[in-house]
């Protein structure tokens, strides 16, 4: 029998040349089926890596939309986040413009136009991260407005919600003042459904996160809910060394989104 004039050593390098090549290419085709930039650049450089004249075409073909996409994203994302705020009938304000910083009404939002990623945030709190994308972005604050919203709302629960847990954590020696650091634990298990209650497992147990404790009280004024059965809610703001820690106070906005870091919080007796 004569020899095989193939060296197997060679196929199987020729063969796993070849299964690359074909990863780049799905790589490249998933990529351009999704429109992502980030995708795109990295399926790109897979397939330069490669090592194929045959993807040469693709791999130029790649790189050209990906400078034409990155030299107009800033200019789309603009003209795309204002037409959704005109549509959906919401504030759009441009807070910097480097960094790049908007507010999406109710909602803030940070912008890495580059790198192609977006926070959005309340109270100075992330609810929710999304490319730097219009659709994308509209959609997240979409999605994190009715998560925070919810279904349940009610000021007045909320009002005398916050008021027993006031009372249970206040210290009269300080003017009833408490801190809203130690105020939040008390709520959040105040508010736990029955089923945690009887059967306490972290598995039952809903969580209740700072930018929605933050929203809430925002709402409260929204909503002109803070006097409520003859007791009237008063924040008391953080000054000095106390702003630093970022753990003991939250940022309260106003309407407008502005607002201040808050450090205490207090219930008074109104006159008849």
């Amino acid at each position: 029998m004569p020899s095989l004039p193939l060296d197997p050593l060679s196929l199987k390098s020729a063969a796993k040349a070849l299964t690359t090549q074909a990863k780049a290419c799905n790589a490249l085709a998933r990529a351009a089926e999704a429109g992502d930039p980030k995708r795109l650049a990295k399926a790109a450089l897979l397939a330069e890596k490669a090592g194929s004249t045959d993807l040469a075409a693709l791999v130029a073909g790649a790189q050209a939309w990906l400078e034409a996409e990155r030299t107009g994203r800033r200019q789309r994302l603009a003209e795309g986040l204002k037409a959704g705020a005109e549509a959906e009938g919401f504030p759009l304000v441009v807070v910097s413009r480097d960094p790049l910083e908007l507010r999406l009404a109710p909602l803030g939002a940070s912008i890495d136009v580059e790198n192609d990623r977006a926070e959005l945030t309340f109270g100075r709190c992330p609810v929710a991260t999304c490319r730097a994308e219009a659709g994308a972005m509209l959609a997240a604050r979409a999605k994190a407005v009715a998560s925070l919203e919810g279904k349940n709302w009610n000021p007045a629960d909320f009002h005398r919600a916050l008021f027993r847990s006031w009372r249970r954590t206040r210290d009269e020696e300080n003017n009833d003042w408490v801190s809203l650091a130690a105020l939040l634990p008390e709520l959040a298990l105040a508010r736990q459904p029955k089923a945690f209650r009887v059967d306490p497992q972290a598995t039952k147990f809903v969580p209740y996160p700072r930018a929605q404790f933050t929203y809430d009280l925002w709402r409260l004024r929204r909503d002109a809910a803070l006097s409520l059965d003859g007791w009237r809610l008063s924040l008391g703001p953080a000054t000095g060394d106390s702003t630093r820690d970022k753990q003991r106070v939250f940022f309260v906005e106003d309407a407008a989104g502005q607002g201040q870091y808050q450090l205490t919080i207090r219930f008074s007796k109104e006159s008849a």
